[in-house]
């Protein structure tokens, strides 16, 4: 199961479900207030999809709360060990705690609803109050997502994309927190999630069909040592995007803010293009950029730029 293809029909539905999630989560944003833990934010978005028909999760809710929302203190990983540590990994640190919130933390909601057999994942910035230092980094964000696409559609590894995504973090002077998620991961395949009648626990946040959807996809790479079928992007893929849905979330901290996105990433075998380019980050980026010109023209974006899409080719 390592390319996978879908409709028009099906993609309309990842659309439908993605859109669902980002609803939950910036109602939610209206809903924060100091003393809310990380725990209830969580929980509030998951009753919010649950109120929406949401019966599975790929993974459960996450919020991540001042400091914790750039990973400050965080255990990373060791490079590409899937398994090592998983559950203290998981267990400790990620889980939404008993944080609360301040008046101008950063905030990052995260949910990955299932809906039927359609598994979505997101992941937002947002503050109680304002935040400058938080609005910068959220503008940052913005020059990533065109500097992804152009290198996926130039038919570059997703070695390179990650080591290009993060040369712009540091250029921007911000560190890049998603090397502390497991694996290190930029991203990471979504799809069809598998057995959704089943209503099972919880497993450190996660559906476990999600772990089987993963787990398959690791199988698969096994049993076929040349094939492009790790379902996670890392800066140890050394090839390019395979046919599918993405996840990709670039996430970056300096100091106690992070800041994040996580959206879908439509890659065939002719061409690559986001799922949805009218979400909340989106529509907070046209309504600011006028006030940020700096991060519109960085080395790296102007190269990818430079790169010609080779359309019309095999991009896994």
């Amino acid at each position: 199961m390592s390319k996978e293809q879908f409709s028009d029909h099906d993609l309309a539905r990842f659309k439908q479900a993605q859109r669902l999630a980002y609803d939950a989560v910036t109602h939610v944003e209206k809903e924060l207030y100091e003393g809310i833990t990380e725990k209830e934010a969580a929980a509030k978005i998951e009753r919010w999809l649950r109120d929406h028909g949401v019966t599975n999760f790929f993974h459960y809710g996450f919020a991540w709360f001042g400091e914790r929302a750039a990973f400050r203190g965080f255990m990373r990983l060791a490079d590409n060990a899937i398994f090592t540590n998983l559950i203290p990994h998981f267990g400790k640190q990620f889980q939404p705690s008993n944080r609360k919130l301040r008046k101008g933390d950063s905030v990052i909601l995260d949910v990955a609803p299932a809906i039927g057999d359609i598994a979505v994942d997101m992941g937002y910035a947002c503050s109680l109050g304002e935040s400058e230092a938080l609005h910068d980094a959220r503008m940052a964000l913005e020059p990533h997502r065109e500097l992804i696409l152009s290198m996926v559609k130039a038919g570059k590894t997703q070695r390179d994309i990650y080591a290009a995504v993060d040369r712009l973090i540091a250029e921007q002077g911000y560190e890049a927190a998603h090397s502390f998620y497991p694996n290190a991961v930029l991203g990471h395949k979504v799809g069809r999630y598998p057995m959704p009648m089943l209503q099972l626990p919880r497993v450190l946040g996660f559906g476990p069909q999600a772990l089987v959807y993963l787990g398959n996809h690791v199988a698969h790479k096994a049993l076929h040592p040349k094939a492009n079928a790790m379902p996670i992007w890392n800066m140890h893929s050394n090839v390019p995007c395979e046919p599918g849905l993405w996840a990709v979330e670039p996430h970056i901290g300096k100091g106690d803010v992070g800041a994040k996105w996580e959206e879908l990433l439509v890659v065939t075998e002719d061409t690559a293009y986001w799922l949805d380019d009218d979400l909340a980050h989106h529509r907070y980026w046209k309504e600011h950029r006028s006030a940020h010109p700096a991060h519109t023209a960085t080395g790296e974006l102007q190269a990818a730029r430079g790169a010609a899409p080779r359309l019309g080719r095999s991009l896994g």
